[in-house]
C-alpha cells in the first residue's frame, strides 16, 4: 500500500523547532520577548513575513539566517511524535511504501527525516512547492498505486486526499483540530492508533 504523509503536524512536532529558530531571529533583529502565537502565524511563511510582522523591515540576509537557525533547532530540538518512529518501521518492514508529501521546502523536508532518522523508511518526499495544490501533488504521488491513502493533520489534507479519490486518516494527536478534521474516513489519536488503522485499510483492500 501507497501511505503519503504530511510531515509537520503528522511526523514531526514542528512547533519547538519553529518557535526557537523564529525567536532568535526576531531577538537577532531586536525583539526581546516576541508573543508565542504571532511567532505561530508567521513563522511558517519565511524570514520576510515574520520580520515584517514584529519590525516591519527585512535585513539584507534574513532568508539565509533563518535557514540556519532552523538547521540549529533542529538538531537541537527536532523530534518526531511519540511511538512514530516504530510506526514507520513496522510499516516498511511490512512492505508499505511510505512517501512525504508537505507544503514546507525540499531543504527542510531532507533535513527532518536526516535529523530524526525517519529517512531510514521514507522511500521518496516531495514539496507541493512546485505545484499548483497539494492535492495535485497527492494525485501525481498516487498515480497508478493502488491501494494509497493520505495521511495529515490539516483540512487541506483531507481535501487533497478526496480530491484523488483516497481515503484521509486525520492525525488528531497534532496540530489540528476536531472541527478541521471531521470529514477525515479514519481518526488516529496517536502513532499506534496510526499504525492499527493503515493495516486495517491494507488488509481489507
Amino acid at each position: 500500500m501507497l501511505i503519503i504523509f504530511d510531515l509537520d503536524g503528522t511526523l514531526f512536532q514542528a512547533k519547538p523547532v519553529m518557535l526557537r529558530a523564529a525567536k532568535r531571529l526576531l531577538n537577532e533583529a531586536g525583539v526581546a520577548e516576541p508573543d508565542e502565537k504571532r511567532m505561530l502565524e508567521t513563522a511558517p511563511k519565511g524570514a520576510a513575513s515574520l520580520l515584517h510582522a514584529f519590525i516591519g523591515d527585512v535585513p539584507d540576509g534574513a532568508a539565509n539566517r533563518y535557514v540556519e537557525l532552523m538547521r540549529e533547532a533542529i538538531a537541537e530540538c527536532g523530534d518526531l511524535f511519540p511511538g512514530v518512529r516504530d510506526m514507520l518501521k513496522k510499516l516498511a518492514h511490512d512492505g508499505h511504501e511510505l512517501v512525504v508529501c508537505s507544503n514546507s521546502p525540499v531543504m527542510y523536508i531532507n533535513l527532518v527525516l536526516e535529523s530524526t532518522g525517519a529517512a531510514e523508511w521514507i522511500s521518496r518526499y516531495c514539496s507541493a512547492e512546485a505545484y499548483a495544490s497539494k492535492a495535485e501533488l497527492v494525485g501525481a504521488l498516487a498515480k497508478g498505486k493502488t491501494p494509497a491513502v493520505v495521511v495529515g493533520d490539516t483540512h487541506g489534507d483531507i481535501e487533497a486526499a478526496h480530491a484523488n479519490g483516497l481515503p484521509a486518516i486525520a492525525a488528531m494527536y497534532g496540530y489540528g483540530n476536531k472541527q478541521m478534521l471531521a470529514a477525515a474516513d479514519g481518526f488516529a489519536h496517536s502513532a499506534d492508533d496510526l499504525g492499527l488503522l493503515i493495516t486495517s485499510l491494507a488488509t481489507n483492500n
